[in-house]
């Protein structure tokens, strides 16, 4: 009788365990790979109009639940306080939602009181409009420094996940030198490399599949295979720019859009497990 007791305690506990809502990274193999889509305004400081909020991410939304992705939106904090509608609709989708700072300014150009300050209201706004506090950041045009690793850290983020030209790989900074492996608890996640960073206007007029084939065999010598992809809202629509921006809006539309559905086809073949910058996290540290 006890056994029999003991056997349904087991059977409940994988039970309560298996229907968690915690990450199992049991249940990954393969690749990881991690659709990080930066949330803001059209083409800032340039368009600064909303396409991106009311046609890309949708867009975005109805072709990663066609695929079974699970994304990370990082969002800057002007848009979570002008546009709660959106973040409720990534939110309750299930992706998670992270912090692209308040303002879409570059941090490395202000002083630490201000990265501070531009750090705590996009946190605070992003926890307003979905009840639920970010762990995840990405610096505006991936700005970030080695003030700025500190201040996420002791406010309790996770994650940075800038690109930057040294690493393309996911490790934990020094304290005093952000783009050298260090002690820091927070873990760096950059962008990877194709060898360009996979954002669509770097990898221009290359099909996406062979970026993300590039991307995997760069990390030849590493047991954990990690890719991760960078991409913009309004990247989905084809915008028009001045002139002398050219080079950042040629991928709108078409490009990245066909892309985007062929790699999302291909990899549905393949050996990969879709995940967020937090549930990563969780995967390299616990």
């Amino acid at each position: 009788m006890k056994k029999v007791i003991a056997l349904v305690l087991i059977i409940l506990f994988l039970v309560i365990v298996g229907s968690s809502e915690l990450f199992n990274k049991n249940d990954i193999n393969g690749t990881y790979v991690l659709f990080t889509v930066d949330t803001e305004f059209d083409f800032p400081p340039v368009l600064n109009t909303e396409r991106g909020l009311d046609e890309g991410v949708p867009l975005l939304l109805s072709i990663f639940e066609e695929h079974g992705v699970k994304a990370t939106f990082l969002v800057n904090g002007d848009v979570a306080d002008k546009r709660p509608d959106v973040l409720k609709s990534i939110y309750q989708k299930g992706h998670e939602v992270g912090s692209h700072s308040y303002h879409h300014k570059s941090l490395k150009a202000m002083t630490k009181y201000e990265m501070e300050n531009e750090v705590i209201l996009s946190t605070k706004a992003i926890e307003k409009a979905i009840g639920v506090r970010p762990v995840s950041f990405r610096a505006p045009g991936h700005s970030a420094c080695n003030d700025l690793m500190v201040i996420l850290q002791n406010e309790g983020y996770h994650v940075e996940a800038s690109a930057d030209k040294i690493n393309f790989y996911p490790y934990h900074p020094d304290e005093n030198n952000w783009n050298s492996e260090g002690n820091m608890g927070i873990l760096r996640v950059p962008v990877s490399h194709t060898p360009a960073y996979f954002y669509p206007p770097t990898t221009y007029n290359r099909k996406w599949v062979d970026c993300f084939n590039n991307a995997v065999s760069s990390q030849a010598d590493k047991e954990i295979k990690i890719v991760v992809i960078g991409l913009h809202p309004w990247e989905l629509i084809e915008i028009d720019a001045p002139e002398d921006y050219s080079s950042y809006v040629r991928a709108t539309g078409n490009y990245t859009l066909e892309n985007l559905t062929s790699l999302l086809d291909y990899l549905d073949e393949q050996n990969v497990t879709y995940v967020t910058i937090e549930e990563l996290y969780h995967i390299l540290e616990d």
